[in-house]
């Protein structure tokens, strides 16, 4: 039983490591994608939305799925089409061959985040569970840091190579979920094979729609996601429980989540091909400077959990969430002129100060036995985040004439939205107060 444990937990730790170690590598090696495939430096973000839209299409889906099937079927399935997307997208001889192969690795990738927390639930007893979960989490945290470092370096031999330490991460996480034993959590439960196409289709054509910055798609996805809701709060057995969104308290974490992943996703992609574009930086050089917002998160995650452990959740994350727009202000009328690597910094405690107590107060306001489905959703919000907040960027810096004006404008809309946030959080924290 021990053994079992032991490579469970192994298996989902080296495999949350890769998701945001894949996302930052990429992202530091743009300029070089684009000069290789021969597209706009702008437009290779674009693989970033087909890997992100893919992961966040799939992820409820696919933890259902996990439910239904049971999670060890799920988490190893998702290995193995992670792999097999990752490595043909190291190979990609074209930049739409790269967009399709990154999004089948965010397929597989969805999976496993699906089915990863169920998976150590299951594996680990009682008062190993929370200790597993950490060290899960903190190996998302390690991935967001080494990601543009490490990235940087690689992509100094061959933008290529920076999916290989992915693909060796995953592989071994292949190796380590041999032999776990494939149990059914929910025996007899049905798939709402509906909700699933609905919430994808939707969810894509709203990223899809703002990345081509077309009100028509946008507006279709929007009338789609209001039926995937109206027909998901009929559903014995939904993908998506709306009906958790009926406490107000619920939905303003959830939405904050949302808008706090839509302020900062882009920030790595864009000044990457901000530092390497404008300030003739090396890969290496700018993955260096972008890792100080992962290195900011990494020394205050901690910082943020006992400030919210001796005041109040709520206060701690609007902090957070002020900082990071006063940041991303400043930032917006220095970045053209320096990399400004203490803004970059505070960028990263503002992230930390905020997240930590936001996701905190999502899990517990909610019954014990709905968790799982706050956390997925929390999940969700994350990607669909990211996928927007890139999408965005796509479209704000292909209107303006240069890169660094671009820059300058989407860093403005990102502080905007981070101090939404922020007014958000205080909104909810009125209201959990009455």
């Amino acid at each position: 039983m021990c053994s079992y444990v032991n490579r469970a937990l192994a298996s989902v730790v080296t495999s949350s490591f890769v998701a945001p170690f894949s996302l930052s590598t990429l992202s530091v090696s743009l300029p070089l994608v684009a000069r290789d495939l021969g597209v706009s430096a702008v437009d290779t973000m674009l693989s970033l939305v087909a890997f992100t839209l893919a992961v966040a299409v799939s992820v409820l889906p696919l933890g259902r799925s996990a439910d239904v099937l049971g999670p060890v079927v799920v988490f190893r399935t998702g290995l193995l089409v992670a792999v097999a997307g990752l490595a043909s997208a190291s190979l990609s001889p074209g930049f739409d061959l790269l967009c399709v192969t990154l999004a089948v690795g965010g397929v597989g990738l969805a999976a496993v985040f699906g089915s990863n927390n169920a998976l150590l639930f299951q594996a680990a007893t009682p008062d190993r569970r929370a200790s597993a979960i950490d060290l899960s989490s903190m190996s998302v945290y390690l991935g967001l840091f080494t990601g543009p470092f490490l990235g940087g370096f690689l992509a100094q031999v061959s933008w290529r190579a920076v999916f290989l330490p992915a693909l060796v991460l995953l592989s071994a996480s292949v190796f380590l979920a041999r032999g776990l034993p494939a149990q059914r959590t929910q025996v007899g439960e049905d798939f709402d094979w509906v909700g699933a196409v609905l919430s994808a289709l939707s969810l894509a054509l709203v990223v899809w729609g703002v990345s081509a910055a077309s009100p028509l798609f946008t507006g279709v996805g929007l009338a789609a996601l209001t039926l995937t809701v109206l027909y998901e709060s009929g559903q014995r057995s939904p993908v998506v429980d709306v009906r958790l969104f009926r406490s107000f308290v619920f939905s303003a974490l959830l939405l904050a989540a949302f808008l706090n992943y839509f302020s900062t996703a882009a920030l790595t992609p864009t000044l990457s091909l901000l530092f390497q574009e404008e300030y003739n930086m090396t890969p290496r050089d700018a993955g260096m400077l972008i890792a100080l917002q992962a290195l900011a998160m990494a020394i205050f995650v901690p910082v943020a959990g006992r400030l919210s452990d001796k005041t109040s959740p709520s206060v701690v994350s609007a902090g957070g969430a002020a900082l990071l727009a006063a940041s991303l202000f400043a930032y917006a009328h220095a970045a053209v002129s320096s990399p400004s690597p203490h803004l970059l910094f505070l960028m990263g405690v503002g992230f930390a100060l905020f997240i930590v107590p936001n996701t905190t107060l999502i899990l517990s306001s909610v019954p014990p036995a709905r968790r799982g489905t706050a956390s997925a959703l929390a999940a969700e919000a994350r990607v669909v985040g990211q996928s927007l907040s890139n999408a965005a960027a796509v479209n704000v810096l292909k209107n303006y004439p240069s890169l660094p004006s671009g820059v300058t404008a989407l860093l403005l809309l990102l502080s905007a939205v981070a101090l939404a946030t922020a007014l958000l959080s205080i909104a909810r924290y009125v209201a959990m107060r009455l």
